[in-house]
């Protein structure tokens, strides 16, 4: 069960391609699961916007917004070469600069994404 779909994806942002979307999400998807160990994806499954409270409502779309971060930094870590060690080419007089970005540097920031997104909800826990 995916958090979102394209259509939600796509009305809030325009980065990821749809070609890639359903991997990208599933990705996203199975981080924050790790993350909030499961609890973001117990409470989509009960949740119920006929009856949801304007918190659970509010809850809802945090973790919606949130998947889409996941899923923007997932797309740029895996398109821009995060990890092979540069860090920013100028062309004007060409320079590079170089930093290695560690699997744990790359972790560190999808955990700061989640842990950001769901600020508030109970559901970051000990992230």
């Amino acid at each position: 069960m995916a958090y979102i779909s394209w259509e939600y994806y796509s009305s809030l942002y325009s980065e990821v391609q749809e070609e890639d979307f359903d991997g990208l999400c599933a990705k996203a998807s199975a981080k924050l699961d790790v993350y909030t160990h499961m609890r973001a994806r117990n409470f989509e499954v009960a949740f119920d916007p006929e009856t949801a409270t304007d918190f659970q409502k509010l809850v809802h779309t945090q973790i919606q917004n949130t998947v889409c971060e996941l899923i923007n930094a997932l797309y740029v870590q895996e398109t821009s070469g995060m990890g092979t060690g540069i860090a920013s080419v100028s062309n004007d007089g060409y320079s590079e600069s170089y930093k290695i970005t560690t699997a744990a540097e790359k972790e560190a920031q999808l955990r700061s994404i989640a842990r950001q997104g769901l600020s508030g909800t109970g559901l970051a826990g000990a992230l």
